[in-house]
C-alpha cells in the first residue's frame, strides 16, 4: 500500500508541476540578470532623519517564446540575511562586516536573491516572468521602516518593468538580452516574499498601501513564505497595529514550516478576520526556515548557511530537496490558479490531496466576520 501511495503522490506532482491545457505547453526558460548599481536607490528616510541607498539588482527567469505572448509577472523578495561572504567575520560573529552594504572591497556579496532560482525556473516554464530582486541594502532600516524600504524597492522594480513592457524604455532599457516590450503583463502580478521579505510583501500589498502602486500595475496574488509576523501587542486580529499588513481583496497563500527556527509565520488568523478573497495556509510538517532559500542552506557551502531546525521539533525533518519540492508544488499551483486561471492544482491547494505532510487552512472569503 505504501508503494501505491508513493506512486500516486509522484503522479500527482507530475500533474501539478506541468502546465495543464489552460496553461499551454512547457516553455523553454531563459535567465538574465540586471544590476543598476549597489547604491542607486534612495530608501525612504529613517525616523531619525538618516538617509541610505540600496541596490537595484535582480535575476529574471522567463519563457523564451516571448513573441506574440504577454505573460504575468511574479516578483520574489528574499528575507533578512547577512550580505557579505566573509568567512572570518562569520567565525568571529562580526556582524558589522557581515551586514555591511555595499560589502568591503574584495569581499563578495551573498546573492540572497538567487536562492529561489528553483522556483523561477519552474514558474517560467509554466508561462510566467519571474523577477527575484536583491534587498541587501534594505537592512539600513529595521522594524516597520525596513518593511517600508522593502515595499519601496518592490514598487521601483515593478515601475521599471511597467515602463519596459509598455514603452521599451525606462531604467531597464538595454539592460536585458531580449526585448520584453509588450510581453510582461503588469496588470497581472504575483508577489512572493520569504521571511522579512514576506512581511515587506504583506506591507506592500496591504489595502491601505495599494494607492502607492505604480500606474498600470495590479497585484493579483500574494504568497508570504515563512513570513516574519507583523508586530501586534496581543492576539486580537482586529488590532490596528496590523492594518498596515492587512490584505482583504487579493488571494493570499501562506506557507510555513513546523520546524521553523526563525519565525512563527502565521498570518492566517488576522487576515481571515476580514478577507473577501480566498485565503490559504499550508503548514508543512518538518520544514525549517532556511531550506526555502538555497543560499541559506548547508549544501550551498555559502558563508552562514545552516539548518535552523530547533532541537525540540518532533516532526521528521525534511531534506533540502524535499522542502523545496513542497514549496514549488504549492507556489506553482497557487500562481497558476490566480495568474493563469488554471484550476488543475486546486485539489492540492484545498487539501483534497496531500502528497506531503501538510495541514491546510482555507477560507474562500465571505467578507467581514466581526
Amino acid at each position: 500500500m505504501k508503494k501505491i501511495l508513493t506512486a500516486a503522490a509522484a503522479l500527482l506532482l507530475s500533474v501539478i508541476w506541468l502546465p495543464s491545457a489552460t496553461a499551454s505547453t512547457t516553455h523553454r526558460v531563459g535567465i538574465a540578470t540586471y544590476s543598476l548599481g549597489d547604491s542607486v536607490f534612495e530608501l525612504p528616510p529613517g525616523s531619525d532623519g538618516t538617509s541610505a541607498k540600496g541596490e537595484l539588482t535582480a535575476v529574471v527567469h522567463y519563457p523564451k517564446d516571448l513573441a506574440r505572448h504577454r505573460y504575468p509577472v511574479v516578483l520574489i523578495s528574499h528575507g533578512l540575511w547577512i550580505s557579505c561572504a566573509d568567512r572570518q567575520a562569520w567565525k568571529d560573529q562580526d556582524w558589522e562586516k557581515l551586514d555591511a552594504w555595499p560589502c568591503a572591497a574584495g569581499t563578495p556579496e551573498i546573492p540572497n536573491y538567487r536562492g529561489y532560482d528553483y522556483l523561477g525556473t519552474t514558474l517560467a516554464a509554466q508561462g510566467m516572468i519571474v523577477v527575484s530582486i536583491s534587498a541587501n541594502g534594505s537592512k539600513a532600516r529595521m522594524g516597520q521602516e525596513q518593511d517600508q524600504a522593502r515595499a519601496a524597492l518592490i514598487n521601483q522594480h515593478l515601475k521599471m518593468w511597467q515602463q519596459l513592457s509598455s514603452t521599451g524604455g525606462g531604467p531597464l532599457a538595454g539592460k536585458l538580452p531580449v526585448s520584453f516590450k509588450g510581453h510582461a503583463d503588469l496588470t497581472n502580478v504575483g508577489l512572493m516574499g520569504h521571511s522579512r521579505g514576506g512581511r515587506g510583501t504583506l506591507f506592500y500589498a496591504a489595502d491601505q498601501n495599494q494607492q502607492n502602486w505604480p500606474a498600470g500595475v495590479r497585484i493579483k496574488a500574494v504568497i508570504p513564505l515563512a513570513p516574519a509576523e507583523p508586530f501586534s501587542p496581543d492576539d486580537d486580529p482586529d488590532n490596528p497595529e496590523l492594518d498596515a499588513y492587512r490584505i482583504t481583496n487579493i488571494p493570499v497563500g501562506g506557507i510555513i514550516g513546523s520546524c521553523d527556527g526563525a519565525v512563527r509565520g502565521r498570518v492566517y488568523d488576522y487576515l481571515q478576520a476580514h478577507n473577501s478573497q480566498p485565503l490559504y495556509e499550508w503548514h508543512i510538517r518538518g520544514a525549517n526556515h532556511n531550506f526555502f532559500n538555497t543560499q541559506w542552506s548547508p549544501a550551498s557551502g555559502q558563508v552562514g548557511a545552516e539548518d535552523d531546525r530547533p532541537a525540540g521539533c518532533t516532526d521528521k525533518g525534511l531534506s533540502e530537496p524535499q522542502q523545496r519540492s513542497a514549496a514549488t508544488a504549492y507556489t506553482s499551483a497557487f500562481f497558476r490558479r490566480y495568474l493563469l486561471n488554471d484550476r488543475s492544482g486546486m485539489p492540492l491547494l484545498t487539501g483534497a490531496v496531500r502528497p506531503f505532510a501538510v495541514d491546510v487552512k482555507l477560507d474562500q472569503g465571505v467578507g467581514n466576520r466581526r
